[in-house]
C-alpha cells in the first residue's frame, strides 16, 4: 500500500504502538485536535513556518519514528 497518505501512515504507526492522540497531547502539550489534523493531512488549523516542524518532531518523536526523517517528508509534501 504504498499510495498510502503521510497522515495515515503516521496513524497507522501510532496505532501499531497502541498510543493515543491524548497520550501525545499530555507528552508534548501540544493540542490534540493539532495531531487529529496532522493524521487526516490537514494542517491548515496550524501556526505557520517553524512550529509545524516542531509539532511534526514532537509527534515522531513520541510514537518512535525518526523526528529528522518524518520532518523532512512532511516539508517535501
Amino acid at each position: 500500500m504504498m499510495n498510502d497518505s503521510f497522515g495515515a501512515r503516521l496513524r497507522r504507526e501510532r496505532e501499531r504502538r497502541h498510543i493515543t492522540l491524548a497520550q501525545i497531547a499530555d507528552t508534548t502539550k501540544i493540542k490534540a485536535s493539532l495531531f487529529q489534523g496532522l493524521e487526516r493531512d490537514d494542517v491548515s488549523r496550524w501556526p505557520g513556518g517553524i512550529f509545524r516542524r516542531s509539532f511534526v518532531r514532537a509527534y515522531a518523536q513520541a510514537i518512535g519514528l525518526d523526528p529528522e526523517q518524518t520532518c523532512r517528508e512532511f516539508v517535501e509534501r
